[in-house]
């Protein structure tokens, strides 16, 4: 008898539905996974941080992964991602950028296990694809609620300063739809101002 798969926990933070939260939904429903997978829904207007935190109390799950409201995962991204994390803290894999004219784009990073100063120049990880050990929030806290962009990418490099294993899943996990409301890359989004923020994350980190 095979062993029982382990409980994932997936969150879908989100302020409104922008109209492609069904879909999102559809794609946990449609996982090739046989353990017990359980879906929380964190609502509110107060950011991105506070919704995946709100989100991350409520686990239970022995993992804990995120599903923005506008993209999907692909079929075997719960599977793929629990045999990739074992023996790690955290995973990322690879990913597929969409548009609604039906083009996609491939993502495989250039770097599949960036160190801390690596990632302080350069954020490689994607973050749909990531997963975690549901007691790395326990060891080194929760996504940085003062923070409005790159919540992530700061969340994982101080996984990486606190010495925290990285695992990589050779597979593509997620489905990046791209349109013109998206939080980071949105046609509404100042790129310049964004890219001073992100900037400021990256000082907490270079040379620490």
């Amino acid at each position: 008898m095979a062993p029982e798969l382990p409980k994932v926990s997936i969150i879908i933070p989100y302020q409104v539905d922008r109209g492609y939260l069904r879909q999102a939904e559809e794609s946990i429903r449609a996982q090739n996974y046989t353990g017990e997978i359980q879906v929380i829904h964190s609502q509110s207007d107060q950011g991105v941080a506070y919704n995946l935190n709100r989100g991350i109390e409520r686990a239970t799950g022995t993992y804990v992964k995120y599903l923005c409201d506008d993209d999907m995962l692909t079929p075997y991204s719960l599977l793929h991602s629990v045999y990739a994390i074992q023996g790690y803290d955290f995973i990322h894999g690879c990913a597929i950028n969409f548009w609604a004219d039906g083009r996609e784009q491939i993502y495989r990073p250039p770097n599949t296990s960036p160190s801390l100063q690596e990632m302080a120049q350069r954020n490689v990880i994607h973050g749909g694809t990531l997963m975690y050990r549901r007691d790395v929030f326990e060891r080194i806290g929760m996504f940085d609620e003062s923070l409005d962009c790159a919540e992530e990418y700061e969340f994982n490099m101080r996984c990486l300063q606190a010495g925290m294993k990285l695992g990589f899943a050779n597979s593509y996990l997620y489905k990046y739809r791209r349109h013109a409301q998206q939080k980071s890359l949105g046609s509404h989004v100042d790129q310049t101002i964004r890219g001073k923020k992100i900037k400021l994350i990256q000082q907490r980190y270079i040379n620490k």
